[in-house]
């Protein structure tokens, strides 16, 4: 009688038939849907996790939390994406050679991902909890308690990348050696019948695996070079050395191309950094950014009141607090309001800390000693009415090559404003000084052959070829050049420039009516003083008009230059009562605000 049973069956009879996983297809899977790959080949809790926190760091980026935060989970995404297809593709060719189930008790991908994403919890997996948490704890101090920004927050910063790679690396050592020592002890038996490895050759997914990184870091590299030239970084208007805004003799503001204009919220302070930096680009600035400076001005003091601050930090924070501050101050001034001495002195105090410290050394250009001379000259004089000490700063940064600095130098010597020596050859040779630069500091040459110009007319005083006119050629040639290279219509206040040019024309006996037609195509509808002194030159307006017009301007400063140019336009025409009476006016608003007006109207010799 016979049960069915044969011992005589060969060895392997009844050992379950191998299964099969196409490597290609798992890594396809992984490559389209991260922890695809590992659900196709069995692995549900790994392709459960690597997906779960995949999705996780997309839901952040959708959420934009911050930009920190951003980049973190992006990281995450691609360092979970290229383990995913990785591991379902090795995965699927350790079951064909049967020896995933060794694999699993220590995953090389699972220990070297680990180690990536965290601060050594590769190590724990690998049942290394010594190395572990001594790694962990030294991550911990690094990130928290040395600054995370700055010069050496940037460093360490880079030094942890550095250490992240080591560790993953380490750990890949560890787990290959226990893999290998447990896979010569239990070495499985080769399965007659089992598949080759894998007909999608290794080299596909590895190649992608590496390309992904470097494609990554350089979308990265790309993003902030774009993100800092839109935004970050500001253009010199009039500059020697270091970059600033600088006012033409005090009393004029400089236009320039504005790139971008969209207000950014001071959420940090990188961000009210930026915001800054973009108001200060502005040709003008409104009362309707006033909100937004002071809400930088917050911002910069909550970082300058944190007590890990670093120095480099601390040092563009008192920069810009200062600089957003005088812009506050100046936009009331514009506008005839009472400025905040509080706020001035403040601004002041913080341009102090940079000038003291000596040298500076920060990660942004703008940022420097010189730069905080001008601006604390420019506080003291315009916003807490102390020349002598405004000059004390001018001076220095005039010695150092600060573009800025040297043109109200050059006025000075020519007006004696501040308790300054006059030396009108000396103010020639700073403004040469300055023109020969060309185009180089942006509008600073075309300020100075202008000035040269002024000086030769009104004083007298020339040095061997100079001439006006020739120097209002020089300087078109030069605004010629400007326009060329991107400036905008206006740019460095050519309108107001070429009603000089047309004045010393004039003066010549030559009118050219073209002149004007061109200078008020460039002007915009925030120019209304500039664009009643050539309605007025063009008869039409009369005396009464102008006057009207130009004192609804509420800047003591742009009524300084209207009607001194109607007053020389006066003065041309042979009108002596109309000119005297223009002025009166400069008299009547002071030599504060006219100084330089007042000594070149000396000429006509009203008084």
């Amino acid at each position: 009688m016979s049960l069915g049973l044969n011992l005589n069956q060969p060895i392997g009879a009844f050992v379950p038939v191998p299964r099969h996983k196409s490597a290609g297809v798992a890594f396809l899977l992984s490559l389209l849907v991260p922890g695809a790959g590992q659900f196709y080949c069995g692995k549900n809790r790994r392709g459960g996790m690597t997906l779960a926190f995949w999705l996780l760091g997309l839901i952040f980026c959708i959420a934009h939390p911050s930009p920190a935060l951003v980049g973190e989970a992006l990281f995450v995404m691609l360092v979970l994406w290229i383990f995913s297809f990785l591991d379902a593709y090795f995965t699927a060719i350790e079951i064909n050679k049967g020896q995933d189930d060794l694999v699993d008790e220590q995953n090389p991908r699972v220990a070297v991902t680990l180690n990536l994403l965290t601060a050594g919890f590769g190590y724990f997996y690998l049942g290394e909890q010594t190395k572990g948490l001594t790694l962990f704890v030294a991550m911990q101090v690094a990130r928290f308690a040395i600054p995370s920004t700055g010069f050496w927050g940037i460093s360490i910063g880079l030094a942890l990348i550095v250490v992240q790679l080591l560790v993953a690396g380490d750990a890949y050592r560890i787990a290959h050696r226990k893999l290998k020592a447990a896979m010569a002890q239990d070495a499985p038996q080769p399965v007659p019948d089992a598949a080759p490895a894998s007909r999608l050759p290794v080299q596909v997914p590895v190649v992608l695996a590496c390309l992904l990184p470097v494609g990554f870091a350089v979308f990265v590299v790309i993003g902030l070079v774009l993100g800092f030239t839109r935004s970050g970084k500001r253009q010199p208007v009039f500059t020697l050395k270091s970059g600033t805004e600088v006012e033409r003799g005090v009393s004029r503001s400089v236009p320039q191309q504005v790139r971008n204009d969209t207000p950014v919220p001071a959420v940090d302070f990188p961000t009210a950094v930026q915001d800054v930096q973009r108001v200060q680009r502005k040709p003008e600035r409104g009362k309707d950014e006033i909100a937004n400076l002071k809400q930088d001005v917050r911002m910069l003091s909550a970082t300058l009141n944190t007590r890990k601050v670093e120095a480099s930090d601390a040092t563009v924070a008192h920069y810009y607090r200062a600089v957003a501050l005088a812009m506050i101050n100046s936009v009331h001034d514009r506008n005839g309001e009472a400025m905040d001495e509080s706020g001035a002195r403040t601004a002041r105090a913080d341009l102090d800390k940079i000038i003291g410290a000596g040298k500076v050394l920060t990660y942004v250009p703008e940022v420097s000693r010189t730069n905080a001379e001008y601006w604390a000259g420019s506080v003291a004089r315009n916003q807490l009415h102390d020349e002598a000490v405004a000059y004390s700063y001018w001076e220095k940064c005039a010695a150092d090559g600060h573009a800025g600095c040297i043109n109200i130098v050059a006025s000075a010597r020519v007006t004696g404003n501040g308790g300054q020596r006059v030396d009108v050859n000396e103010a020639l040779t700073l403004h040469q000084t300055v023109y020969n630069t060309g185009i180089k500091f942006q509008c600073a040459g075309a300020f100075s052959a202008m000035d040269i110009a002024e000086i030769n007319y009104f004083t007298g005083v020339r040095r061997p070829g100079d001439d006006e006119l020739e120097w209002t050629k020089k300087a078109d040639g030069l605004l010629d050049q400007m326009e060329v290279s991107g400036g905008h219509g206006n740019v460095c206040q050519r309108a107001d420039l070429e009603v000089e040019e047309f004045l010393f024309q004039l003066s010549q006996g030559h009118r050219d009516d073209n002149i004007l037609q061109d200078a008020l195509s460039r002007l915009d509808e925030d120019s209304a003083t500039t664009k009643a002194v050539i309605q007025f030159i063009a008869g039409a307006l009369d005396e009464g008009g102008f006057s009207s017009a130009v004192n609804f301007s509420k800047s003591q400063d742009e009524r300084c230059s209207a009607y001194f140019d109607a007053m020389w336009y006066a003065e041309l025409r042979g009108e002596g009562a109309m000119a005297r009476r223009f002025d009166q006016r400069l008299v009547d608003i002071g030599k504060f605000h006219c100084g330089e007006g007042l000594v070149f109207a000396k000429k006509f010799k009203f008084q």
